[in-house]
């Protein structure tokens, strides 16, 4: 038996095109093209690669070594009006908010301070307050009236004996206290004098930083009330209180309805002012000068002076306007 067949084997050739008598043979290069060896090949291909790496590394220096664009006026003058704006708004709201709580806390301690008011201890008339004079009182009611007469006076020494008491503790929380003023329901607070005219302007009565302040006395007025005239100065606040209301007395109207201002001295003394001109001025108004180192008197900036005045009272104010040198004041005489 043969292993192996003696018969030869043929050889395979390509396929070749019809009428082409030149058989094909295999691995045979294409007419017109050369052939290269496997090492060629791959020498080939690690240069084009090297050349695309070299490539790219070139476009990513470019990019990272490409300037900057420039920024025009036009975008400068924008970020400047934005940055601008945004600073104004910050700085606005953050006004806002703490002129609120400000107020808040001012109005908050002297609402607890109104417990020592003269107004909020006003002793009841215990007396006979009949107006009707018909009443013969030598018809047997004189013994009657002397005793209505009697009570009433120990009732106002017992107000005020209340009242030194309410003041004295007062005078322990401030020692520059020296009075109360009521002007209608909306003035009701305690008054002090300080060495100058610049401390209680953002201080409150007990000593808190707060730009609604105390009201306070002219420092040259030393002898608090009972000199000619007496000069109180308050702020104008944003919430109507301290000496907001004294711009309704430019209103005749209201002048009228709301004549009196009463002012409780440190001794328990009340005295009654009534009002009798208001005015819109500036800071350097001589009636800052009236009585005040021999300054000009009062019948020289008011020409209705009120017959017999023996004292005067001066209330001033800012208006709030954008002038800060314009002031309101209000002009009140005992008579």
């Amino acid at each position: 038996m043969k292993l192996f067949s003696s018969k030869p084997k043929r050889k395979r050739t390509l396929k070749k095109s019809p009428g082409d008598p030149t058989p094909v043979k295999k691995n045979e290069p294409k007419p017109g093209r050369t052939r290269h060896s496997g090492s060629e090949i791959n020498m080939h291909k690690k240069s084009i690669r090297s050349k695309s790496i070299r490539r790219k590394s070139a476009r990513v220096r470019h990019r990272t070594n490409r300037p900057m664009p420039s920024l025009s006026l036009k975008h400068y003058i924008y970020g400047s009006i934005l940055l601008t704006g945004a600073l104004f708004i910050t700085v606005a709201l953050r006004a806002i908010i703490g002129g609120l709580v400000e107020d808040a806390a001012a109005r908050s301690e002297y609402e607890q301070l109104r417990e020592y008011s003269p107004a909020a201890s006003t002793p009841a008339v215990t007396g006979n307050t009949s107006t009707d004079n018909s009443r013969d009182i030598n018809e047997g009611i004189a013994d009657i009236f002397e005793e209505d007469v009697d009570e009433e006076d120990e009732a106002e020494a017992e107000y005020l004996e209340m009242q030194i008491l309410s003041f004295d503790e007062l005078a322990a929380m401030n020692r520059d206290f020296i009075g109360w003023i009521n002007v209608n329901p909306h003035i009701d607070y305690p008054v002090v004098r300080g060495s100058d005219n610049s401390k209680y302007i953002n201080t409150t009565f007990l000593g808190n930083r707060n730009t609604a302040g105390t009201i306070f006395m002219d420092y040259r007025n030393v002898n608090n009330f009972d000199e000619e005239i007496s000069i109180l100065y308050g702020h104008n606040t944003r919430d109507g209180a301290m000496f907001s209301q004294l711009s309704n007395y430019l209103n005749p109207d209201f002048q009228n309805r709301n004549p009196n201002i009463i002012i409780t001295t440190r001794e328990g003394k009340s005295l009654t002012y009534k009002i009798f001109a208001a005015k819109i001025t500036d800071a350097w108004d001589v009636a800052y000068t009236i009585g005040v180192n021999g300054g000009a008197g009062a019948s020289d900036v008011f020409p209705n002076v009120p017959e017999n005045a023996s004292r005067f009272l001066l209330l001033s104010t800012c208006t709030r306007s954008s002038d800060d040198d314009e002031r309101i004041l209000v002009f009140a005489a005992i008579t």
